[in-house]
């Protein structure tokens, strides 16, 4: 499995911040999500053989092919301004990595340059992964789950993960931070819809909803996909700002977005390595009303 992966990248701290990119006095906190979800992707390469650090010999050894395991290679493509960055941690993984540089009057617009490497050389790729810069994947079946999602689909849907951080003092409760949306502003894209499909990942049913609120801070596409994505204008604006357009709109204008369903929410879920909504669990007080599970119809991913 090849993976095109474009990450953009963006810290600098002012005084009225409105992202976690550039709220005062997050520079460490800020490294240290980049660092993770730099960890986190490379973790996701497979190569058949592996290397032994042979002390005695002082050399290297080969540990012998693993015949089952299927080998998956990652090129990871970071965008940035050339200066508000975090170097520190870019230089960690300089080999590992492709820095671009882009010189622009609005450095908000570089997940759209981003968005748009991705989608103009992905038809070259198996998967292609569009992700904002301080998200962790843990699930090592994360784009095994991907790409059977978009064959079972036949192309014609993209899956989101829900997107979590942890509850202070919640004893491992997660917080899904993707929660709805004002039914006024996600009825301009789709009416969303319980049980929209279903699907059998390796012997596990999963449902899958089209939910009131499609954000996850990425998407994953296809190769077929991202050629399809190119015959098109991309969008520059129309979901909240650039880093949300560029990570929601630019799928959910051409296909089916879903996610699990809330009761499957651990079949596919990432961690927001710098927390910025785990607050509220302090702010807000917990809703009586539970999340209502439509048991319709449930049609098949290839319907």
């Amino acid at each position: 499995m090849n993976v095109l992966i474009a990450l953009p990248h963006y810290f600098k701290e002012v005084d009225q911040a409105t992202y976690g990119s550039d709220r005062r006095g997050q520079r460490q906190a800020r490294s240290i999500a980049l660092f993770q979800c730099f960890n986190s992707l490379l973790a996701m390469q497979k190569n058949a053989d592996d290397l032994i650090l042979n002390i005695s010999a002082e050399g290297l050894q080969s540990a012998g092919s693993l015949s089952e395991r299927r080998e998956v290679t990652l090129e990871i493509h970071v965008f940035t301004d050339g200066i508000n960055m975090i170097n520190s941690v870019l230089n960690i993984y300089k080999e590992g990595i492709n820095v671009h540089t882009f010189e622009l009057a609005n450095s908000r617009h570089l997940p759209l340059k981003a968005r748009d490497h991705l989608i103009e050389n992905g038809h070259a790729y198996d998967l292609c992964l569009y992700m904002e810069d301080d998200l962790i994947i843990r699930d090592s079946e994360f784009l095994d789950k991907q790409i059977w999602f978009i064959k079972e689909s036949e192309h014609r849907a993209v899956l989101m993960p829900h997107r979590t951080e942890w509850v202070p003092n919640g004893n491992g409760q997660r917080l899904l931070v993707d929660g709805p949306l004002k039914k006024e502003f996600i009825e301009r894209f789709y009416t969303p819809k319980c049980n929209a499909a279903q699907g059998t990942f390796k012997g596990r049913g999963v449902i899958f909803d089209q939910s009131d609120n499609p954000h996850s801070g990425l998407f994953c596409i296809s190769g077929v996909q991202a050629k399809q994505l190119a015959t098109l204008e991309q969008p520059v604006h129309g979901f909240i700002g650039p880093l949300e357009t560029a990570a929601t709109l630019t799928v959910l204008r051409r296909y089916l977005v879903l996610k699990p369903a809330w009761k499957d929410r651990d079949f596919l879920w990432i961690e927001h390595g710098h927390p910025s909504f785990r607050g509220y669990c302090s702010k807000w007080s917990k809703l009586d009303d539970s999340v209502e599970i439509n048991e319709n119809e449930r049609p098949r991913l290839s319907q």
